[in-house]
């Protein structure tokens, strides 16, 4: 690809490892973002750039997005060059799913490297990319606005169905028809198990067995034994010996912002940070804090990720938010404006718990009362996790 490619947005997990992957293929990459350096600008884009990449997070009234198309540039979505990325390789693995589907993707890439196949894997949480061969190619597939349709896979992978993405689908049913037609594309699908008979070694850590193989977990939460067992179904599809799976999964430290260990905030407070930012996410936050700390103190800080999602799914926010110590922070817009009765304050008011509009504010709070907590989860897929930086 001896092309100059401009990634709008290169900062976005899974754009940046698309702009390193065609890099290596001999694509001439420049990119920005709003946190990096000067952020967008018109003066980025000029006549001699190939292709512009961007998603659906920018806006389509990004300075950027609009000064290539009065240059009249070629213009695609990074699904588009997800697919075209993938169709150079001979197994196609995408991992679909509401949730998991990260940690899925990352534990299969590891279990098909400790079984000697050199995948190149490509996610979208860090690290977000392994470069290996060309025969094997596992990469992340989002359903947000039907993406992942674009993709061609050999073997769908598919962790769960939810309600989530509201703002382009319907409903349940229609998230459930665009997973079928997902499926459809696959000569292999590989579903989720829903009773996996597992054992809990330690407060909040799980094995379970394969053949009377005995696999433990170095990842905490429950729900990881079902992404395990996914990784173990496709290692196994392959080819990749037991032994070999149980020594890839039983030494898998996870991805960035899953129930990650971050620091300490003096000498006995725990700083965590996780990605949850659907109410079932969120559940499975708490589930397994209370699980690690038993009767110990945790906070938990939200900061809610778009406000459609809020709206549309506001009382399962309240529900599970209500279970626990919380506070939330400033919603993250990402591509959206804020819709009345969807914003973090919003949310706080009906769970009746305190609301933090700046980040000065929420690290004084954090400050003054972490002496009352063992431990503080900053929760949400924004920009939450740099607010203790």
């Amino acid at each position: 690809m001896e092309q100059r490619v401009h990634f709008i947005g290169i900062g976005g997990v899974s754009m940046e490892a698309l702009g390193r992957l065609i890099a290596l293929e001999g694509a001439v990459v420049t990119g920005s973002d709003s946190n990096i350096g000067r952020g967008h600008r018109s003066e980025n884009i000029h006549k001699d750039i190939d292709l512009v990449v961007m998603n659906g997070a920018i806006a389509d009234d990004n300075v950027e997005y609009l000064r290539a198309k009065e240059l009249g540039l070629k213009i695609i979505d990074r699904s588009d060059l997800l697919s075209h990325v993938e169709s150079s390789y001979t197994h196609r693995i995408a991992i679909a799913g509401t949730h998991g589907k990260s940690t899925t993707t990352a534990m299969i890439g590891a279990v098909l490297q400790k079984g000697g196949l050199d995948p190149t894997v490509h996610n979208g949480a860090r690290p977000n990319l392994v470069v290996g061969g060309k025969d094997f190619f596992v990469t992340e597939a989002c359903e947000f606005k039907r993406s992942f349709l674009k993709l061609n896979p050999t073997v769908a992978v598919i962790t769960n169905i939810d309600a989530d993405h509201m703002d382009c689908y319907r409903d349940l049913d229609e998230i459930r028809a665009a997973f079928d037609k997902f499926s459809e594309k696959a000569g292999t699908i590989i579903t989720s198990e829903d009773n996996i008979k597992c054992m809990e070694y330690t407060p909040g850590y799980f094995s379970f067995k394969v053949s009377r193989t005995e696999i433990r977990l170095a990842v905490p939460g429950r729900h990881n034994v079902t992404n395990a067992m996914l990784a173990v179904r496709v290692g196994m599809h392959f080819g990749v010996r037991l032994k070999d799976i149980k020594h890839a999964l039983e030494n898998f430290s996870g991805v960035e912002r899953r129930f990650q260990a971050t620091g300490m905030l003096g000498e006995k407070t725990r700083v965590i940070v996780d990605y949850a930012h659907h109410p079932a996410e969120i559940q499975t936050t708490i589930d397994t804090a209370n699980r690690i700390f038993g009767h110990k103190k945790y906070l938990i800080v939200f900061q809610p990720h778009t406000f459609t999602r809020t709206v549309a799914l506001f009382d399962d926010f309240v529900r599970v938010l209500k279970s626990a110590d919380c506070v939330l922070y400033k919603t993250f817009s990402a591509r959206e404006r804020a819709i009345k009765g969807g914003t973090a304050g919003d949310l706080a008011r009906e769970v009746g718990c305190q609301y933090f509009s700046t980040k000065q504010a929420l690290c004084d709070f954090i400050n003054q009362t972490r002496a009352d907590y063992d431990a503080v989860i900053l929760t949400g897929a924004g920009d939450i996790n740099k607010v203790l930086d």
